[in-house]
Order: structure tokens, then C-alpha cells, then sequence
């Protein structure tokens, strides 16, 4: 499928050293995650996707734009 994946474990310096996409493994962590990187290390949230038969992404209640949000959703449709 042309998708380069790699389990980094707990050691999320190493993934974003050369990482683009970072997949949490449970909602707790991912918000862990996303708190660190986002607000800490001033990275870009796009937003937890949940894919059932309808899909959407959930973001952060802080963020004001949802551009990033809707287009990963509409990727993933």
C-alpha cells in the first residue's frame, strides 16, 4: 500500500525526529500526545479521526480553525 510504518514505542523524541503521522495507541495517550506536541512543542493537530460508518474527527474544544479537521475528514471519506 505504500505506507512506511514504524512502532516507536513510548518514544515519541525519536518519532518525530522522523516521523510525519504519529498514531496514539488509546484515546488517553493520543490526548497525551496531542497536549505535548501541540500546545509544549508548537506542532499542528489535525484532529483524532474515528472511522465508523460515519466518519469524523475529533479536535481539540481550544482550537478555532477546522480547516485541517474537515480536510483529513474528507481524506478520509
Amino acid at each position: 500500500m505504500g505506507i512506511n510504518a514504524k512502532n516507536y514505542s513510548i518514544l515519541i523524541e525519536d518519532a518525530i525526529k522522523e516521523a510525519n503521522f504519529i498514531i496514539a495507541p488509546d484515546g488517553i495517550s493520543g490526548n497525551l500526545i496531542f497536549r505535548t506536541l501541540v500546545f509544549l512543542g508548537k506542532g499542528h493537530g489535525w484532529g483524532a479521526p474515528v472511522l465508523m460508518d460515519k466518519v469524523f474527527v475529533d479536535t481539540s474544544r481550544v482550537k478555532e480553525d477546522a480547516a485541517r479537521a474537515i480536510m483529513l475528514a474528507s481524506a478520509l471519506k
